[in-house]
């Protein structure tokens, strides 16, 4: 298993983090996904054979938020 953390730009309240956990989660090869608001980032625990960090992405900006691109 591997684990990325994930930046998110978007995210004002509960609705928000439960939205975004449950598009993590909804992803195959997602084991866990904990989403923190005030810090604003999500880590996620997944298969490194079934998922990419850009598909953890994907599945975020899918669900209405941002992800900022890293340098």
């Amino acid at each position: 298993m591997a684990k990325a953390t994930l930046k998110i730009q978007g995210m004002t309240c509960n609705h928000c983090v439960m939205r975004v956990a449950k598009a993590l989660k909804g992803t195959a090869g997602v084991q866990d996904a904990q989403v923190d608001l005030q810090k604003g980032e999500a880590v996620v625990t997944y298969d490194d054979s079934k998922v990419t960090p850009e598909k953890l992405s994907f599945a975020v900006v899918e669900a209405g938020y941002k992800v900022p691109s890293t340098p």
